[in-house]
């Protein structure tokens, strides 16, 4: 079997029997595409040995690939490897024994500063018309853009991730005890908190609406179609509501997911509880934000000056 036609069917195979997220499936697509083009697409898989998949990684980090990449890259390789072996299209497993040794990522998540999400939200809420707690009425009037704005704000106050914001199911929304429950990576069930008045009337008064234009689907999220939001498209509207908010830094919706949980942490909430509400299955992942949440401890630091109040007694 060509290289190319294994790929296609470890693909179809990781669609049916893992819980994994179209974004990882396509990441591992392109990973197994990339060693293809190194080994060539008609090479036949009985020619996929030690020697080719060391030389591919090599290739990898002296084009200088993220050690993030080289990891996920390791990691789509070795199970493309195991699916051949144990699918009897190799004798032997070749990346047995193989260890890639990609170094540590330390670049920091980038969040949004408070006067940055200040003007975004602003902007946002003026595009929707929609006031304070007591004034909602804008929701009714302006669907396409409150849509943009319960989104963007459920991002910042739970830290989900696009695809959990749009998979929210409008039957798993809980304004009684101002929660939703998401579905999230890995097929993983936990629960978000809607933290004050404004938002859970903000979402009351959104699905008063999508039952008064009459939505049918079960997505609380909907386009300018009455359709289910998407990931994509969510991606889109933050952007464009970025630029109309006068943001010269590119937004994204994992950037509101970093501002979240860096101001969870800056605000003293324990990382174990952080890790819950983010959904991260090892503490380990959570951590990183400690690290963004230096500039605050630099900022405590110079405003106590222990030294300049010791020279000045």
């Amino acid at each position: 079997m060509q290289v190319c036609k294994a790929r296609e069917q470890y693909v179809r195979w990781l669609l049916v029997t893992k819980d994994l997220s179209p974004h990882t499936i396509r990441a591992y697509d392109g990973d197994i595409a990339a060693f293809e083009r190194h080994v060539g697409a008609h090479t036949t898989v009985d020619m996929v040995d030690r020697d080719c998949l060391i030389a591919f990684m090599e290739g990898q980090r002296a084009a200088r690939l993220a050690s993030t990449s080289l990891r996920r890259r390791a990691s789509g390789l070795r199970g493309f490897c195991g699916w051949l072996r144990t699918r009897g299209l190799l004798d032997a497993d070749p990346w047995a024994g193989i260890t890639v040794a990609a170094g540590r990522s330390h670049k920091l998540p980038r969040v949004l500063a408070t006067h940055e999400l200040d003007r975004l939200l602003c902007s946002l809420r003026k595009a929707a018309g929609v006031g304070d707690a007591s004034d909602l009425d804008g929701v009714l009037y302006r669907p396409h853009q409150s849509t943009t704005l319960l989104a963007v704000a459920l991002m910042v106050v739970t830290g989900m991730r696009v695809h959990e914001v749009v998979g929210v199911q409008s039957q798993n929304v809980d304004l009684s005890a101002r929660s939703l429950r998401i579905l999230g990576k890995g097929r993983r069930e936990r629960q978000v908190f809607l933290t004050n008045d404004w938002i859970t009337g903000l979402t009351r008064a959104y699905l008063k609406t999508r039952a008064t234009i009459g939505i049918a689907h079960s997505h609380l999220l909907f386009n300018d179609r009455g359709a289910p939001l998407t990931a994509p498209a969510m991606r889109s509207r933050l952007a464009k509501a970025a630029r109309d908010a006068g943001l010269s830094a590119r937004v994204t919706p994992h950037m509101l997911r970093h501002t979240a949980a860096t101001q969870l942490i800056e605000a003293d909430v324990d990382i174990r509880y952080i890790q819950r509400l983010l959904g991260h299955a090892s503490l380990s992942t959570t951590e990183i934000y400690t690290h963004v949440s230096d500039r605050a401890l630099s900022r405590v630091v110079a405003e106590a000056d222990v030294l300049g109040k010791v020279l000045e007694g």
